[in-house]
């Protein structure tokens, strides 16, 4: 279906994130920190990036700069903890239970079927 960039600091939760976007038919490479980031967007786009809600607020941000200029195509799902998204310029924001988001798959599958090239 389509290559999705996972990007956290959880391992538990990345790797249930993953084997859910696999289970759907995804392919999922995973990325801790933004050296990881940079080296997989230089080597494979992505349809969809997701920020996972662990990351410190400052490494989201970081992170999503260097997504809009290495992997452009890529929309930006922040998965978040609390009420409130941190970063409001994501292209959608999803609120994570105790254990996943409900709604992963929906929520990822209809940011690439409305994917539209961002503007440089």
């Amino acid at each position: 279906m389509a290559n999705i960039l996972c990007i956290g600091i959880g391992n538990a939760a990345m790797q249930t994130r993953k084997m859910i976007l696999e289970r759907a038919g995804h392919t999922v490479t995973q990325a801790r920190e933004l050296r990881e980031v940079m080296a997989a967007c230089r080597v494979d786009s992505f349809s969809v990036a997701i920020l996972g809600p662990a990351l410190p607020r400052n490494e989201k941000l970081r992170v999503r700069d260097l997504l809009y200029i290495e992997c452009r195509d890529a929309k930006v799902l922040e998965l978040h903890i609390g009420v409130a998204p941190e970063i409001s310029s994501a292209d959608a924001h999803l609120q994570v239970t105790a254990s996943e988001p409900e709604g992963l798959v929906e929520c990822v599958e209809s940011l690439i079927m409305n994917r539209k090239r961002r503007p440089a």
